[in-house]
């Protein structure tokens, strides 16, 4: 039997007039991809292509943009926009053989179905659904059973299978506050610059689009190289080790995305950024930096999303998420940023 066997969502953290908006370096494939790389954590050697079907808006870069996130081919579908269209990919899904994920973005409500069916996904979030084998005679670990009208239903499921099954009985997984309305006051967010890059920006540290996709593996899933020869982790991947520099001996691994520890902290005022990072601070201001230990003796420099001065502090513990950088050759570039835990003060990470 065929089921929805695991179900993330993804809404940002920030707030405008009771709505949640999507933050200066936010974007359909941002958040996306958030969602999406929590209901893939791991890829079977069984299944060398994985099919991810979209509905709604298509996130710009997801074809090539998918299977970097998710490390291996993918096979990218994009559907009708809308209710009828993410219908439409979860039943060809269960219809389907393998690993099979349904990723929707700013699903309008289907007006002439009844109200029990009025989905709607917020404008500003993404959800993803893992859809695979399922033993027969057990029940499906996620279950969108009555589908209840409103604007947020789909954060308002996540809640209610939460209470039904404390544990992760469900697979439910998310970035949602327990209420909704909660959440970071946009204030010179709702100024965010605008979603297609500007054509010529000033690029004080200009890295060529090949060498930027060559390290995209470190960059956006955090992939190590252990010499087996000597043992030592070299991070970002280099193609040889560190420290023995042999070539022959490397095998590359995954590093945490959540859970490092803050070693070191910054914040980068107005003139001090690099000048690529010029229209987020112009639309939100100053930006904090970190030094996080990944795993023992493997650290990142990462810049700070969704948090204000002093609430990333040394010792805390952060997550990642794959957000904008800066627009390079007519282009957004991508790459993780640190996020507050919920564990720390104010956030929008649970899971």
């Amino acid at each position: 039997m065929r089921a929805i066997v695991q179900a993330a969502a993804y809404v940002p953290a920030w707030t405008d007039r009771g709505r949640r908006v999507r933050g200066p370096d936010e974007d359909p494939f941002s958040m996306a991809a958030s969602a999406l790389e929590r209901v893939a954590r791991e890829r079977r050697a069984a299944e060398p292509r994985w099919t991810v079907r979209v509905a709604g808006t298509a996130p710009s870069p997801a074809g090539s943009g998918f299977a970097e996130l998710l490390g291996g081919p993918v096979d990218v579908s994009e559907g009708r926009p809308g209710l009828a269209g993410f219908e439409e990919a979860v039943a060809i899904a269960l219809r389907g053989t393998g690993t099979e994920f349904v990723v929707a973005l700013d699903l309008d409500p289907d007006p002439a179905g009844p109200p029990s069916r009025h989905v709607v996904i917020p404008s500003e979030g993404a959800v993803a659904f893992r859809i695979d084998e399922f033993p027969d005679g057990g029940r499906p670990p996620v279950d969108l059973g009555h589908l209840p009208s409103g604007p947020y239903v789909i954060p308002g499921l996540f809640a209610r299978h939460r209470a039904l099954a404390p544990g992760g009985r469900y697979g439910w997984v998310g970035d949602w506050d327990t209420d909704l309305r909660a959440g970071r006051p946009s204030g010179p967010l709702a100024t965010r610059p605008p979603g297609v890059p500007p054509p010529r920006v000033s690029e004080g540290a200009y890295v060529p689009r090949p060498r930027y996709l060559e390290g995209l593996a470190s960059r956006w899933r955090f992939v190590c190289d252990r010499c087996s020869a000597c043992g030592n982790v070299t991070f970002p991947s280099r193609g040889r080790c560190r420290t023995c520099a042999r070539e022959d001996s490397l095998e590359a691994r995954a590093l945490p995305l959540d859970g490092g520890r803050v070693l070191a902290t910054t914040w980068i005022g107005r003139g001090g950024q690099p000048t690529e990072f010029d229209a987020q601070v112009e639309a939100s201001g100053p930006y904090g930096v970190v030094i996080v230990e990944l795993e023992p003796g493997v650290r990142a420099t990462l810049p700070v999303a969704d948090a204000g001065p002093g609430e990333i502090r040394i010792d805390d513990t952060v997550g990642t998420r794959l957000r904008r950088l800066y627009p390079i050759d007519g282009e957004w570039r991508y790459g993780r940023k640190a996020v507050p835990l919920a564990s720390n003060g104010p956030s929008a990470t649970a899971a």
